[in-house]
């Protein structure tokens, strides 16, 4: 069952995709509070002058994200904050050391291991 939040690049070639710093026009609340997107410009000049534009012009914003596009379709890349990316098959054995460690002798004895 796909979830609204399901991330759809797993698995896709992403060769002619790159990072991009973009300016997005969003609407908003009574509050000023951003509510709905409506799109992303390459240009920021170009995002200001589509806001001036609209018949309801107060209630357009315009922000910078940085987004992961090939040009056609983004997607909006909300931390940028570099993560630990931990060894799978080095980080296994440091594991495993550790779950043995926890056993008693007779623990060990009755798994036949030293």
């Amino acid at each position: 069952m796909k979830r609204k939040n399901d991330i759809k690049l797993v698995g896709l070639d992403l060769t002619k995709f790159e990072i991009v710093q973009m300016t997005e026009v969003y609407r908003v609340d009574d509050y000023g509070q951003k509510g709905t997107s409506i799109g992303f410009f390459s240009n920021p000049d170009i995002a200001m002058a589509f806001v001036d534009v609209q018949a309801f012009a107060k209630w357009y914003r315009t922000g910078q994200a940085m987004l992961l596009t090939d040009g056609d379709v983004g997607y909006v890349i909300t931390q940028q904050d570099p993560v630990k990316i931990f060894n799978d098959k080095g980080d296994v054995i440091k594991i495993k050391k550790k779950i043995l460690d926890k056993l008693t002798h007779a623990e060990r004895k009755i798994l036949n291991l030293k």
